[in-house]
């Protein structure tokens, strides 16, 4: 995990991972497995995404706004998952290890042998070789997409998601591509496609069973306009006006203006946001429009708005957006305790807990409390893989316990237990 948050640009907003997290779980779910997953968003506009060690699973940017439905979405995320049920980065590098480096060897004497008699013959010998152990590494690719394309599809089928989006996506891209030669998506050439696959995808998905389909209520359209818009000043007129049939997304789009102009957001959002059924998004984007008013605490009951969060996070204990909007409202409110108190919650049953951690040790530094923030900062570190950069923060922690707080010395205690393992160089890096 460190080597996301050291060599890639991790899009930080708290909604856009909320929905990738939720697809991504809810897949992750039906593989059989207790395997631990976790999914990360990546600010890069190539269509492009990619599993690597202990189950991390990265999407791009750019190919959450290039899926057209959030089936296509759920249907590369699903391949993904499926890259590491089928364990192949390990089998990759057990092959490259072995296999290949004995075939490389091999190569390179016969070379040697040949060439000392006839030069161009040695050099026909190295490249030939070479290509034999390319092409043997191709086809080990080829199986691999084969087979994640097989097991993602049954995943997509028994989670109630199109089966045949991950070939209409693929060929889609493929067909998209052919037009335009100079710009192949990136996952084109990190998976590639061939009429063999997307044949066998079809088929795969034609043979299942049929089965009266889950339809999930897809808020793709609302996450690709947080991206697509996220650097630009306004949505124009003539774009919201474009999805005026969706009454729900055109109020989201204003609210999204207004936030920008520093306005109150349209009377639609605090309904939608009040509504006890409707999805977390939008009493986020509530939120987040208040965070830029100057009178943050104007609303049309602040009772009602504490009740509809309390329930918001009951029914979505994994979302990560409403703990932290609403902690940084308080906070701008003069509400400090109550702002920790709503993160330390959060804390409890939240999966992915760096953001909170850095939050708490934000606050913690600000009301002089050193040894709990360089705690926090601890756990944070933790969270991302740094070990090394956890275990100097706990020191900090220790160091500035002046006062010997049993409260903290607990705390610092039950982390060190928690993490034994890590702390203490046990642990070993899974496929």
């Amino acid at each position: 995990t460190n080597a996301l948050y050291t060599h890639y640009n991790l899009y930080e907003d708290f909604d856009t991972n909320d929905y990738i997290r939720k697809i991504g779980h809810k897949l992750a779910s039906y593989t059989g497995n207790n395997r631990h997953y976790s999914f990360y968003v990546i600010n890069d506009n190539n269509i492009n995404a990619f599993a690597g060690p202990n189950g991390v699973i990265g999407i791009h940017t750019g190919l959450i706004t290039a899926c057209e439905t959030e089936d296509e979405l759920a249907a590369v995320i699903a391949h993904e998952i499926s890259h590491v049920t089928q364990n192949h980065l390990s089998r990759r590098y057990e092959y490259s290890s072995t296999q290949g480096s004995i075939n490389t060897i091999a190569t390179l004497l016969a070379a040697i042998l040949i060439g000392s008699q006839d030069p161009s013959a040695g050099i026909a010998a190295l490249m030939g070789g070479m290509g034999l152990n390319m092409q043997q590494q191709l086809k080990n690719s080829r199986q691999h997409e084969s087979e994640a394309d097989a097991f993602g599809i049954q995943l997509l089928y028994k989670t109630g998601y199109n089966p045949h989006a991950m070939g209409d996506f693929f060929a889609r891209l493929s067909k998209e591509s052919q037009l335009d030669t100079i710009k192949v998506p990136e996952i084109l050439r990190t998976h590639p496609v061939s009429e063999h696959r997307l044949a066998e995808a079809e088929n795969r998905a034609h043979n299942l069973p049929q089965k009266k389909e889950i339809e999930p209520k897809s808020y793709l359209n609302y996450i690709k306009n947080r991206i697509l818009h996220q650097n630009k000043t306004l949505i124009s007129a003539a774009e919201i006006k474009t999805i005026k049939h969706n009454p729900m997304l055109t109020c989201y789009l204003e609210t999204l203006n207004k936030t920008k102009k520093g306005l109150n957001a349209p009377d639609c959002m605090e309904e939608l946001a009040f509504n006890a059924q409707a999805s977390p998004i939008f009493l986020s984007a509530l939120l987040q429009n208040k965070l830029t008013l100057k009178d943050s605490s104007s609303t049309s009951d602040n009772e009602a708005l504490d009740k509809i969060i309390d329930l918001k996070v009951a029914l979505f204990p994994k979302s990560v957006s409403i703990p932290m909007y609403y902690s940084r409202l308080l906070r701008k409110q003069s509400k400090q305790k109550e702002a920790e108190h709503i993160l330390e919650q959060a804390e409890t049953h939240l999966n992915y807990k760096y953001n909170v951690y850095m939050e708490l040790s934000e606050y913690n530094a600000k009301n002089q409390r050193k040894a709990t923030a360089y705690l926090n900062l601890a756990k944070a570190y933790m969270q991302t893989g740094n070990v090394e950069r956890s275990k100097y923060f706990l020191k900090q922690a220790e160091k500035n316990n002046s006062k010997n707080e049993e409260s903290i010395e607990e705390d610092i205690l039950r982390f060190k237990e928690h993490y034994d393992n890590l702390l203490n160089n046990k642990n070993k890096i899974k496929d």
